[in-house]
């Protein structure tokens, strides 16, 4: 049963409680029917209100809302329990993702451009983030730098990016770690790694939801994302040979991945990594 019907039942029982006391009390009549009648209309808004948090994602979020709704472009992969947490679609489960609750990747255009004089005077390109959201365990272990609830850094547009701190404090403070430290001081590489590429953090909270942690992260977005089927949260220790020594591994399904693929494609156009290379190789 959806939590909010548990509790509206729950008040229902207490109400119905309720309205045998006023039943059975000396009040007067019309004083137990004034009470019967506010217990009612409680009621009824209780009830409502519980159906109304109880919404899934398809009644939120699709024509099926039969209202106005925001679009939502991310491309989901999520086991079956975070789907029947969060009333999520059935479409999109697949229970061979491990190490994560769910995984949502979107690319997200902006209106400013990428700037390129030293390539020639109309050198530019469309700017665009390729952003993928983990949710993960509460339980995982993850190399936090230190023991703040949540945190994110700016990108441009955000106007503090924009901002070029001109004391060595202000500096210092501009390039601080931000959740989670990059690169290691022992490993001397990312502590965060995409089949060996490399994921910026962008923002954290450490408990988005009771027992689930959110991070977001950006990845490359100039050329198709990789086949990649592995996110690695490394120690921060010496590598031996090609890979770090991981303490928390995400497998993300490889139908998953094809998708995002196709995503990217969609979003950014067929040619898009072609004219990125034609301008860098100038």
């Amino acid at each position: 049963m959806a939590s909010g019907n548990r509790e509206a039942t729950g008040r229902y029982i207490e109400y119905a409680r309720l309205w045998s006391w006023a039943s059975t009390t000396t009040m007067g009549y019309s004083n137990q029917r004034t009470v019967m009648k506010q217990m009612i209309a409680v009621l009824a808004f209780s009830m409502a209100v519980g159906v109304a948090a109880a919404a899934t994602y398809e009644e939120t979020f699709t024509p099926k809302a039969n209202k106005a709704y925001s679009e939502d472009i991310n491309v989901w992969v999520y086991t079956s329990e975070f789907a029947e947490r969060f009333g999520m679609p059935k479409e999109w489960i697949d229970d061979e993702l491990e190490g994560a609750y769910a995984v949502a990747f979107r690319v997200e255009h902006v209106s400013r451009r990428l700037m390129l004089p030293h390539k020639g005077p109309d050198a530019s390109m469309t700017s665009r983030d390729c952003i993928i959201d983990m949710y993960v365990p509460s339980s995982t272990s993850i190399p936090w730098v230190d023991d703040e609830q949540m945190g994110r850094k700016y990108y441009t547009p955000d106007s503090p990016q924009y901002l070029r701190p001109q004391s060595t404090e202000d500096i210092s403070w501009h390039r601080r770690p931000i959740g989670i430290k990059s690169p290691g001081e022992k490993a001397r590489a990312p502590l965060l790694q995409l089949d060996g590429g490399t994921l910026v953090l962008r923002e954290y909270d450490k408990e988005i939801y009771p027992g689930v942690v959110f991070i977001s992260f950006n990845m490359g977005c100039m050329e198709p994302p990789k086949y990649a089927t592995l996110v690695e949260f490394c120690a921060d220790e010496p590598w031996e040979g090609s890979r770090c020594h991981a303490r928390h591994k995400i497998y993300i399904p490889e139908t998953y991945m094809q998708k995002l693929h196709g995503q990217w494609y969609d979003k950014t156009g067929r040619d898009a990594a072609k004219r990125w290379r034609e301008i860098i190789g100038k």
